[in-house]
């Protein structure tokens, strides 16, 4: 790994690889069912780690790491609530440019952009506040088959 943490898409999701000081490479995968992180399992690490193993990835940015996430996460999930509404003003952004046959404009890929890095922090805040034995503030479920 060149650098710690790496990001990558990986199949039908993202995760994150971290190589701690005085250890082996830990991660975390999206689980596009639950819209949360879980720790990746050793198979996944290798076949990131190992050239040629898996064909199936690529490296990200940390910001298009979110994007494709949110991505994601946008695609195989539906609820109520600020987050959905975020995903909602999203794709009419997308659905607008697409009628009118053109490119997003700069402004509005900006705007694609913060939406997501917003929504990204709101599903980090949601499970966080989970974990801590909070009732969840919005409820949501999986709609679709994996790709």
């Amino acid at each position: 790994m060149n650098e710690s943490p790496s990001f990558f898409r990986f199949r039908n999701g993202t995760i994150r690889l971290e190589e701690p000081e005085h250890g082996n490479v830990i991660g975390q995968r999206l689980n596009i069912r639950t819209g949360a992180f879980e720790p990746a399992s050793e198979e996944d690490i290798d076949a990131v780690l190992k050239s040629g193993a898996d064909l199936d990835f690529s490296a990200l940015s940390e910001e298009r790491f979110m994007r494709v996430t949110e991505e994601e996460r946008s695609t195989y999930l539906r609820g109520d609530g600020p987050i959905f509404d975020m995903y909602r003003q999203a794709d009419a952004i997308f659905e607008r440019a697409e009628q009118e046959r053109r490119r997003l404009t700069p402004e509005e890929r900006d705007r694609i952009a913060d939406l997501y890095r917003t929504t990204f922090r709101a599903w980090d805040e949601e499970f966080a506040r989970r974990s801590a034995g909070e009732a969840p503030t919005f409820h949501y479920t999986w709609v679709g088959e994996a790709r």
